[in-house]
């Protein structure tokens, strides 16, 4: 049996038998807390965090950045922080460095994001004031707008690593992200600068040199010239999205169905649902609910080609596809038909925010048995999706937009939304997926069919 505080390669998915270690966000020897991200994998799905078990110090690391390991594999311990309790006391007296005794002041609560940016600025959070109850974004953007704190430069983790392979200081670029953040482009523009300027750097006059070794080139012959292109190096995130769509769509046999519906209603629901839950509720959240019950009455689409058979899945945890600096990520909403709209909700805000300050945890991006993807907020009127495989559905969300339709025989102008479903054919067939797209537009179309 191993001990609580060995810390394992996780299983983050069905097919995985190892994951890459990305990096350490703890050195060996140093402290952590319980809870505390402790490094990153990465699996067939995206790049995780891996939260410390114990509290402790981290030690017999035995796996190192780029490493793939086998699941379930020991790749180190947390060790008992021991104190120095045990010393015999040489002098009486206080000590010099001694604090005086008091009530322990707990740390302030914070959100990852501001926590993140007080981090990279060397900013203490209990130095920064916030009016709820706990400290966001916003409070300490303030605080460093007004006391011009000076720290760490704000970057994106993938910029952050291309200027460490570069040896770039990030002091030096100026950011075009929020706040001044630098993103990777502005680490790959600085990176191409140096060879531009030299390019254009002048020359001093002398005597020409030539070679009569070489020759030009015949019109056929003359190579591709680098300059007339550009290669980005994919970040893990996106070469994992690349892999994993491009074997959906070798391996999954899609068809698609698609549909318009009237989305009057389902304005007027979130209008009300917004009022009453107190927090933003998004179509996407409304959508979740309406899905998460139209699978409750289609369970064939709730379901997975495995091993050559279909496998009907007793919980239904919906996906949200989200797109993210360096590609996109699919947070799930666990047993979302036993969540009320509220809830999903504020899982939903909470998965985002974690997905895009790269502090998804191995639960978050497990389980899923249905995934959403909602386009609708870019303008986009509809699109086809490429299955997340296992997984036989897909829903694809366009925008709302107003058109004119016949209502009683009658033109009539009402806000339509677009949506299309892809299906894994060796699973649901036509007919099924269009009862399962029926259901759905129905409950767009009235939402009180919910609870009825």
């Amino acid at each position: 049996m191993l001990a609580s505080n060995a810390i394992i390669m996780p299983v983050l998915g069905m097919n995985q038998d190892s994951g890459k270690i990305v990096r350490w966000l703890i050195a060996e020897g140093q402290a952590v807390k319980k809870g505390e991200p402790l490094l990153e994998v990465e699996t067939d799905k995206a790049v995780a965090e891996i939260e410390a078990p114990a509290t402790g110090i981290l030690g017999k690391v035995s796996a190192q950045e780029g490493d793939d390991v086998p699941v379930g594999t020991v790749i180190a311990v947390i060790l008992p922080d021991r104190q120095p309790q045990d010393q015999p006391v040489v002098a009486a007296g206080p000590s010099p460095q001694a604090k005086p005794a008091g009530p322990e002041i707990p740390a302030p609560k914070a959100s990852p994001i501001a926590a993140r940016i007080a981090a990279e600025h060397n900013l203490d959070l209990a130095l920064v004031h916030s009016d709820g109850g706990r400290v966001e974004k916003a409070d300490v953007l303030a605080y460093i707008q007004a006391q011009k704190v000076t720290g760490r430069q704000p970057a994106s983790p993938k910029a952050r690593r291309l200027a460490a392979e570069r040896a770039l200081d990030l002091a030096a670029l100026k950011g075009s992200g929020p706040d001044g953040a630098v993103l990777a482009a502005d680490v790959e523009a600085a990176i191409d600068r140096p060879a531009a300027s030299a390019q254009s750097e002048p020359t001093l006059p002398g005597p020409p040199v030539v070679s009569p070794a070489i020759l030009p080139l015949a019109a056929t012959e003359v190579p591709e010239s680098e300059a007339s292109y550009s290669e980005i190096s994919p970040s893990s995130i996106w070469r994992i999205m690349s892999e994993r769509t491009a074997a959906a769509w070798r391996e999954a046999p899609h068809f698609f169905l698609m549909r318009e519906v009237d989305a009057t209603r389902l304005i007027a629901w979130r209008e009300v649902a917004q009022k009453e839950a107190g927090i933003k509720v998004t179509y996407t959240d409304l959508l979740v609910r309406l899905a998460a019950f139209a699978l409750r009455k289609h369970p064939r689409l709730n379901a997975r080609f495995q091993s050559g058979k279909i496998q009907l899945l007793t919980e239904i945890n919906i996906g949200i596809a989200t797109a993210v600096e360096d590609g996109l990520v699919v947070p799930v909403i666990h047993s979302a038909d036993l969540h009320s709209l509220t809830e999903i909700a504020s899982a939903r805000l909470e998965l985002v925010e974690r997905a895009r300050s790269g502090r998804l945890r191995p639960e978050d991006i497990s389980g899923g048995t249905f995934t959403i993807s909602n386009l609708g907020m870019y303008g986009v009127d509809a699109f086809l999706a490429v299955l997340n495989t296992p997984q036989a559905a897909i829903l694809a969300v366009g925008r709302i937009a107003e058109r004119v339709v016949a209502v009683a025989g009658q033109p009539a102008v009402r806000p339509v939304m677009g949506l299309s479903l892809s299906f894994d054919h060796r699973v649901v067939d036509g007919a099924r997926g269009a009862m399962f797209l029926d259901t759905l537009a129905r409950l767009i179309e009235e939402p009180l069919t919910l609870f009825s």
